[in-house]
């Protein structure tokens, strides 16, 4: 099935509530040193900043990151947003429900390649910022890689017959430039690998289950978990690379016409 073919908003509503909070659980074992993507995510928030919108915020994995700020979580997924704390609505990322200059902080993560038409959303993401205000995000991407994770993700992706997929890539060809067109100042872009440990069935399923892989069966996804599972036998533990960008941004203008 090519990205053309998929009929996504109906692939994400049905991910999600058929498998709540299964990013998070996963981003939530992966590690880089101290620290996991949320962590990273949240490090770009400056310490003076108190009113912040986490954008696509899932079960809420940012604002316990973020506890002790105010923080509003949006999904427009029910049954993800009743698990994320604190003040949580249900909205359309196009058509948030807060009044002009609302928040100094908008965090996302891991939600910018599934958020479309990602023109208007970051136009309203700027337009819920201050001026002066920092939208901090992650996304996948495809390196930094060792030369061992490429043996295990191409083993992986040949066992799924399919690589991971988005609405828009996971590197979002053009997000600066889009950034820029919404009004922001791109400040930072880094890279990250972090690492998810395999070392039984439970934990390869957990990984593969968290996959975006529209048109895969379960009977592939479950001959790759067992494909994981067995190599982390065989090795005391696998480490399965998941490689993450991180863009932050200052909001300067309104969003060009």
């Amino acid at each position: 099935m090519s990205e053309n073919e998929i009929d996504w908003p109906c692939y994400l509503r049905e991910f999600h509530t058929a498998t709540p909070g299964s990013t998070s659980a996963l981003l939530s074992r992966a590690v880089a040193g101290d620290h996991t993507p949320y962590r990273w995510l949240v490090r770009a928030v400056s310490g003076e900043a108190r009113r912040v919108l986490d954008l696509a915020c899932g079960n809420g994995p940012v604002a316990r990151e973020l506890s002790g700020r105010h923080v509003i979580g949006v999904d427009n997924n029910p049954v993800q947003l009743a698990g994320a704390p604190g003040p949580r609505v249900q909205a359309d990322a196009r058509h948030l429900p807060f009044a002009n200059e609302a928040f100094d902080v908008v965090t996302c993560s891991m939600g910018l390649m599934v958020l479309q038409p990602l023109p208007e959303v970051l136009a309203e993401a700027a337009r819920v910022l201050r001026r002066g205000g920092v939208l901090a995000a992650t996304i996948p991407a495809v390196r930094p890689l060792r030369r061992g994770d490429i043996r295990t993700l191409t083993g992986l992706t040949t066992r799924l017959r399919s690589a991971p997929q988005f609405p828009a890539s996971g590197e979002i060809t053009g997000l600066k430039e889009q950034l820029r067109g919404a009004g922001f100042d791109v400040m930072e872009s880094q890279r990250e690998r972090y690492a998810y440990t395999v070392r039984s069935i439970d934990d390869a399923r957990l990984m593969v289950g968290a996959l975006y892989l529209p048109g895969t069966p379960d009977r592939r996804r479950e001959s790759a978990a067992h494909w994981l599972a067995e190599r982390a036998e065989a090795r005391d533990g696998l480490e399965v690379a998941i490689p993450v960008r991180r863009i932050t941004a200052m909001r300067t203008n309104l969003a060009l016409a």
